[in-house]
């Protein structure tokens, strides 16, 4: 798999984890005022969130912790990568990471 190819599948997913993320606050009955106000986040954050918005994994568990649900329920069926395409992404995050680092 291309980097180009691997970025449409993480855009795709994150798109779809954000539909997700949406899914579960309104099966909840919350309001995006009470995940800022209940929960700490922050207005844009949150919004972020549910445009598919990159989130880390202390954020994922935070998302999951606030639905009173699992990572792996907030995440289930998500993404069907193969390995490759997970060790592309991680490579990707960690460049990154030493990127921002450097500025």
């Amino acid at each position: 798999m291309t980097d180009d190819e691997l970025e449409v599948h993480y855009a795709a997913f994150l798109k779809t984890l954000g539909q997700r993320i949406k899914q579960f606050r309104k099966a909840r009955k919350l309001s995006l005022h009470d995940m800022v106000v209940k929960h700490g986040y922050h207005d844009s954050q949150w919004r972020r969130f549910e445009r598919g918005g990159a989130a880390n994994m202390l954020s994922l568990l935070k998302i999951a912790r606030a639905f009173d649900t699992s990572l792996s329920e907030l995440l289930d069926g998500l993404g069907k990568f193969p390995v490759e395409s997970v060790a592309g992404i991680k490579k990707k995050e960690a460049t990154t990471k030493r990127a921002k680092k450097t500025t």
